[in-house]
């Protein structure tokens, strides 16, 4: 029986912030530079901010996503090492 530490909805949910984050920091960055070439300045700064945020969660995305794939591969080497004689 295969043991598993994390469950398959976390790994999905880093998977798709994972490729949901980038998307949503551009366009946000985008608005944000069009907004200050329209005179908003405020508004655009907001806005960088907001992106500099998405791009901080992104990183965090990607550092959970790498360990939680690192402690799957664990358990399953645990549990082939058990099934061999």
């Amino acid at each position: 029986m295969k043991r598993q530490w994390i469950p398959r909805w976390v790994v999905l949910l880093l998977i798709a912030g994972v490729l949901v984050l980038p998307i949503a920091m551009c366009v946000i960055w985008g608005v944000s530079v069009l907004l200050v070439a329209m005179g908003d300045t405020s508004g655009g700064s907001a806005l960088r901010y907001i992106a500099l945020g998405g791009a901080m969660l992104w990183v965090v995305a990607l550092i959970s996503l790498v360990v939680v794939q690192g402690l799957n591969s664990l358990v399953d080497a645990d549990s082939h090492e058990g099934e061999g004689s």
